[in-house]
């Protein structure tokens, strides 16, 4: 039988309701897959060059839980697999840093930073929400019909299950968003929601967490098709 290996990254606090829901999620998944499923958590402060390599992982998942022990280490892994086509999906803070590493590294966006973390920069890409939500859920609509999220899930609205407080800042929005980089699935107030990289074999953030929304009789979707990908 194949194996799968996703390699997650960050700081794991079984803790952390979000972490114990990522694992879960991906157990979810087991029954309906046709390989052999490995996932590790790496610490952000124990990353090295050893992990980027294919032979070992398949894909990398940047968990929730921002900021990291060591951030640096996250957009570094963030890059790799942008500039390898190596499969990569970011939720929640994995998505916040996604959206940094791309606009400092590709669009050229200087001074960037993520408010929660470099308060002092001079344009925070990632800022904090007028209204948190932590704990939180809204109803999300997917704008884009040749995303990832409408391909997988086949509809144009779904709930959203969060626990953050930064987001994208709604005055870089426009400047960020253009392909093949791009917001695929927004707010009612049509703040970003998900975003996608349309020349990469795999490169998917959600600030929402989908595992928060899976069962054992239902495995969240998006997860299962990012297994798949794998």
């Amino acid at each position: 039988m194949q194996r799968i290996s996703i390699c997650v990254i960050g700081d794991y606090d079984p803790r952390m309701y979000t972490h114990v829901a990522l694992n879960n999620a991906i157990e979810h998944c087991r029954p309906f897959v046709q390989v052999e499923l490995i996932y590790a958590w790496f610490a952000t402060d124990q990353i090295t060059e050893t992990i980027f390599t294919r032979n070992k992982f398949q894909a990398f998942w940047i968990a929730p839980g921002s900021p990291y022990k060591n951030d640096e280490a996250v957009y570094k892994a963030i890059q790799w697999a942008r500039e390898n086509d190596f499969p990569i999906l970011g939720t929640c803070g994995g998505f916040q840093y996604m959206v940094v590493e791309y606009a400092r590294n590709v669009l050229g966006i200087y001074n960037t930073g993520h408010q929660e973390t470099e308060p002092n920069a001079e344009k925070l890409i990632i800022s904090k929400m007028s209204c948190s939500l932590k704990g939180q859920q809204e109803e999300i609509y997917i704008k884009d019909h040749e995303s990832w999220l409408y391909r997988v899930l086949k509809r144009t609205t779904l709930t959203g299950k969060f626990n953050c407080s930064y987001g994208v800042n709604p005055v870089y929005q426009s400047q960020l968003n253009k392909a093949p980089f791009t917001f695929t699935a927004f707010s009612k107030g049509g703040e970003a929601r998900a975003l996608e990289l349309k020349t990469h074999r795999f490169f998917n953030g959600t600030l929402f967490q989908p595992p928060l929304d899976s069962s054992p009789e239902k495995p969240n979707e998006l997860i299962l098709d990012f297994i798949n990908h794998c």
